[in-house]
């Protein structure tokens, strides 16, 4: 039976799955979010440390016999017994397959919007942003194919931000907006120059939570329907980046 410390902040929910994994198998674990076993910022920058986890990250875990894990699933995996591995080769894929599948489509709509009414991470951006350059806007695909490339090129921010954007109109008589959430309080483009390749063809504007008009644009930006007053066009397509 596994017997170890695993190291993080207080309130990590990351760390809570191997906690968990621990309490169903009987695993022995010990945590340490305190000093002097552990100081989040400070601890994880010592040499000791970075000589068993490189990264520096937390949660990590380290057995009493010295073996050593950093990334939450497979802490979670390696403190679990059969029982919540899976104890066939299927039951282990499909296990995965949920662990996947929770983290992929689960933990980022969450990180925007119920992680903040929890205390776990600040409230997010919330940006409206509309296309400049309405006169470049054609036949309605070719209009919509702007969004995807757009999507597509940000692949990477997938995990900080969460945005729906709508074409609306027809055929040479279109425009594109959207709303994004973005972890943080900062447009998250200037981060990197991969992600700028489409963002300054676009007008952006931060929205006020509390104000009735974010509440109304993010209802309906979010559910593709209402009456979007501030557009003037009908609803064409829509798209969700996530």
């Amino acid at each position: 039976m596994a017997a170890g410390t695993l190291y993080t902040y207080p309130e990590n929910w990351r760390a809570f799955k191997a906690q968990i994994a621990a309490q169903y198998s009987g695993a022995r674990l010990k945590v340490a979010t305190s000093a002097p076993a552990f100081t989040f910022g400070q601890t994880n920058r010592t040499p000791a440390f970075l000589n068993n986890f490189p990264l520096g990250k937390v949660p990590a875990y380290q057995g009493d016999d010295g073996f050593c894990l950093f990334e939450s699933n497979a802490i979670a995996h390696y403190l679990s017994n059969d029982t919540l591995r899976g104890s066939t080769p299927q039951a282990a894929a499909q296990v995965l397959q949920w662990v996947s599948f929770a983290d992929s489509e689960i933990i980022p709509p969450a990180s925007a919007w119920v992680f903040p009414t929890l205390g776990i991470m600040q409230f997010n951006k919330q940006v409206y942003s509309s296309y400049k350059y309405p006169e470049e806007l054609t036949l309605t695909f070719k209009s919509c194919n702007l969004i995807t490339g757009m999507f597509q090129r940000l692949d990477k921010l997938r995990k900080n931000a969460f945005a729906s954007v709508i074409l609306f109109g027809t055929n040479n008589d279109s425009s594109i907006s959207g709303i994004w959430v973005f972890r943080g309080q900062e447009l998250a483009f200037t981060l990197s120059e991969d992600w700028q390749i489409d963002y300054e063809s676009y007008d952006w504007r931060k929205l006020d939570p509390n104000s009735e008009e974010c509440k109304t644009m993010v209802k309906e930006y979010f559910a593709w329907e209402g009456d979007f007053k501030h557009v003037g066009k009908a609803f064409n397509q829509g798209k969700i980046f996530k």
